[in-house]
């Protein structure tokens, strides 16, 4: 029987099994999990440009173009900075994009997954008196 060890929306952690909306793995298959920020790097040069657009043509923008560079400037990176995705590489996968979301929630799954995985890899490591 499986035990829930950690589910939030559509990624679920059991015992044996990783589940997210778009594949299910074993947890003895997966090799390694990565957390990513993709939207980060995106979003730092187009702040930089609002910065550079306000310093620049601030005399010549209208009041709401302003608060458009601003509100790019300030709330992009913070939206880059909390969005990521969770990667797994397994035996059949390479560096595939599991799960895509909150930083917070992709952070507890990881840390979900690390435990399980530890607990397999040590059964798996532990040689029986039997042999």
């Amino acid at each position: 029987m499986q035990k829930v060890i950690y589910q939030k929306r559509d990624i679920c952690v059991t015992t044996n099994l990783f589940k997210t909306s778009r594949r299910s793995y074993r947890i003895s298959d997966i090799e390694k999990i990565a957390l990513k920020r993709p939207l980060l790097w995106f979003s730092i040069p187009i702040a930089l440009g609002c910065l550079g657009m306000l310093s620049g043509f601030n005399p010549y923008l209208l009041v709401h173009e302003r608060w458009i560079c601003i509100a790019g400037m300030l709330f992009l990176p913070l939206l880059g900075w909390d969005f990521g995705t969770l990667n797994v590489t397994s035996k059949a996968y390479t560096n595939d994009i599991a799960a895509i979301g909150s930083m917070s929630t992709l952070a507890d799954a990881r840390n979900a997954l690390d435990k399980v995985m530890f607990r397999v890899n040590d059964k798996a490591d532990v040689v029986s008196h039997e042999e």
